[in-house]
Formats: C-alpha cells, sequence, structure tokens
C-alpha cells in the first residue's frame, strides 16, 4: 500500500525459556560477590507482546536497525570484552507457539547482516551491530520477523533472561495513518452526516484498505495514483458489482438526496491529492440490487491525513 514505504520494525524484547532471574541487570553494586553480566538491553522477557514501532522511510536502499550488547556492572571493564550473536530461527518459533503468531523468518534477501561477532572495548560498556533492511524485498502477504541470540562474551557470564530479542518487520505504505473523515451517507431510511477519525492501513505498495462510511466491519481495499482505482471489497462489505467506487450522482433515486449539498460526482472523483495528503472519495453499495446503478446506499468522503 505508494511510492515510498514505511518499515515499522516492533522490536519486541526477545525472551529465555529458562525461567532464571539470576541473570538480571545489576543494581546493588556494594556486594562484591557480583559479578559482570553481559546482555541484549532490551531482550528482556517481554511484559507484553509488543511495543510502540520503530519507524523507517522505505526505499530501495538500505536502512538499519541496531542490535545492542552490553556489560551491567558499575564501570566499563578495563579490557576488551568480544560479543558474539547468532541469528537463531528457533526463537521465531518459540514465539509464535507463545503468543499464537504466525511469523516467518524475514526472508535473506531483505536483510544484510556485518560481522555478528564484535568488541565493546575496554572502557565502554556497550556496541551496536547495525543490520541493513531492504524493503522493497520483503513480502507484505506474510509476517515476518528477524531473531538474534546472544551466544558468548570472552568468557563474562551472559544473561541467560536478557540474550534474545525478536525484531517483527511490518511494512507500511505512506498513506498509512489515521485521517479526519468527514462526508455525507446517503441511505433510503437513514440519512446521515460523517465525521469521523479512521485508519488507512497497507494491503501493498500502492494499494490501502479503509473503513466503510460508518459500519464497523466494513471496509474497502483500492490502489492510489492521479486517481483512486482497483475497488475490492472487505470484511462484510457486499462483493463487486454490489459495491464500489461511483461516478453516477443518485443512480438508485434515492429520495433523500441532494440532502446537503456540495455532494456530487463532479468534486468527489475518486482522487488523491498528495501536496495535502487527501482523498476524495465517492463509493456506495446495493441494497438488493448489483451494479452502480443499484446502489441505494451512496458515501461521500474526504479523508485528510491527520
Amino acid at each position: 500500500m505508494k511510492t515510498i514505504f514505511k518499515i515499522a520494525l516492533i522490536a519486541l524484547v526477545g525472551f529465555s525459556f529458562s525461567g532464571c532471574l539470576k541473570d538480571e541487570p545489576i543494581t546493588d553494586y556494594t556486594d562484591t560477590s557480583i559479578k559482570p553480566v553481559v546482555l541484549i538491553p532490551n531482550g528482556n522477557f517481554p511484559a507484553v507482546q509488543s511495543v510502540n514501532p520503530i519507524a523507517l522511510d522505505f526505499k530501495s536502499t538500505a536502512q538499519t536497525v541496531d542490535l545492542y550488547a552490553r556489560v551491567s556492572w558499575s564501570k566499563p571493564l578495563d579490557k576488551d570484552v568480544t560479543v558474539t550473536f547468532v541469528k537463531d530461527p528457533s526463537i521465531i518459533a518459540a514465539y509464535n507457539t507463545k503468543f499464537g503468531t504466525k511469523y516467518e523468518e524475514l526472508p535473506a534477501a531483505a536483510y544484510k547482516l556485518p560481522a555478528l561477532s564484535v568488541v565493546i572495548p575496554a572502557g565502554q560498556q556497550e556496541v551496536k551491530v547495525p543490520i541493513e533492511l531492504f524493503a522493497d524485498k520483503i513480502d507484505l502477504a506474510k509476517s515476518n520477523m528477524i531473531a538474534f541470540r546472544l551466544t558468548d562474551a570472552s568468557g563474562q557470564t551472559v544473561a541467560s533472561n536478557f540474550r534474545q530479542i525478536v525484531f517483527p518487520v511490518l511494512v507500511k505504505n505512506i498513506y498509512e495513518g489515521n485521517y479526519n473523515v468527514t462526508g455525507y451517507f446517503y441511505h433510503p431510511s437513514a440519512p446521515r452526516g460523517i465525521s469521523a477519525t479512521k485508519y488507512l492501513s497497507t494491503v501493498s505498495g500502492t494499494r490501502s484498505e479503509g473503513q466503510v462510511g460508518d459500519l464497523g466491519g466494513w471496509g474497502f481495499r483500492f490502489d492510489i495514483a492521479a486517481s483512486v482505482t482497483g475497488w475490492e471489497s472487505a470484511g462484510s462489505t457486499p462483493a463487486s458489482p454490489s459495491a464500489g467506487f461511483m461516478t453516477l450522482d443518485n443512480p438508485f433515486g434515492n429520495g433523500t438526496y441532494p440532502g446537503p449539498g456540495g455532494f456530487t460526482s463532479a468534486l468527489f472523483a475518486n482522487t488523491y491529492d498528495a501536496a495535502t495528503k487527501t482523498f476524495k472519495f465517492h463509493y456506495g453499495y446495493a441494497g438488493g440490487s448489483s451494479g452502480q446503478a443499484g446502489y441505494s446506499r451512496e458515501i461521500f468522503e474526504t479523508w485528510k491525513k491527520l
């Protein structure tokens, strides 16, 4: 659902199945028996399934997300620590089992890894590994994820419950987001104004999905260029040709039309204005008949991105 995409990389924290908490980050530095621990800072067992996404603009060039390792101690160590990560698809399988999801491993063409063995220099406590991602290589029809495990740290203790991390990868096109929607719903028995906030979601690079009128569970999909085309019903919306975009005004002869003025096909020509990020929609659906002439429900809407 572009020209440009956004990738949303939800840095969900990875998890360990040992249940051991003895390697949690150090807070009591007065206890001399406590030794340094190396960990992935946000790799703890998740209290919730997800956190806020990290959004990157999609383009043909690489975008990055950083994988971190940290020495948890009161001060930096006086020697280098070489930490080693591995990419581990088994974590994805465990995540799916735990949360009932259906993530698949991100295809190899969609990312590029640097060396996964890196040094935390003496006097420093953290190092990052930049992972390059290529949005144009990601299959939007799948739920994608990449996962890593911290396996070694030059003999230092590796936290058993802070050593894994997963990165679910969601791709968003430039149209996705919340819109202020105003307009009018012409209906034989319940005509009404429309004033709402609606969310436009991504289907593909040039395809999006929105809500029909004020009908929860009813949706429509479309392609975006100079005009809006390619109607596809979604959810409970009647399938084409019993629903679709319109170019005729009141072809059904609805007695409540014209109602409030200013709602015509000429003004709502199913277009997108990139400068103002505004859609003008005119669509309808049939109450028993098929085809545009039978659309007894007729909707005019302006969607302006918030």
